[in-house]
């Protein structure tokens, strides 16, 4: 795999995850994942990751593509009516009740709390935090791929 990913690279990776639109179906984009969803998700990514951080920035930075590619479908489909909520700590209903730890860290991080958002963004959370706390406790920084 390289970094960034191409849309093949990122294909083969989530095969099972995603319904991919075929070759010659690239234009049917209400059924389908199409190409130029992940171009968007790839292009986005690149913005928000320092690949100089991770020993194989390839396979964290896929997770980063999959939960972007995620928000904005979600975006998408919702169009003008889209909205953003933070993760539910509790709800009550008649008699039932239901809430959630949100641990500490990712309730007082609003950066890292938006990534909560889908499974793929706490795949690339549990990826990403062991670099994030060595670099912050330690100043470890990767220098080179030698």
């Amino acid at each position: 795999m390289t970094y960034p990913c191409t849309i093949s690279e990122f294909k083969s990776y989530f095969a099972r995850d995603f319904n991919f639109a075929p070759a010659d179906d690239q234009g049917n984009i209400d059924q389908y994942v199409v190409d130029a969803d992940i171009t968007k998700a790839i292009t986005e990514s690149v913005l928000n990751f320092n690949d100089g951080l991770f020993n194989d920035p390839a396979t964290i930075f896929m997770y980063l593509v999959a939960y972007t590619l995620v928000v904005n479908l979600q975006n998408s489909a919702k169009g003008i009516s889209s909205q953003a909520k933070f993760p539910i700590s509790s709800n009550n209903v008649g008699g039932v009740s239901i809430s959630f730890a949100i641990p500490e860290r990712y309730a007082k991080d609003a950066f890292i709390q938006s990534y909560t958002k889908n499974g793929y963004g706490m795949k690339y959370l549990e990826l990403v935090l062991p670099y994030l706390v060595a670099v912050a406790t330690t100043g470890f920084r990767r220098t080179s791929s030698a």
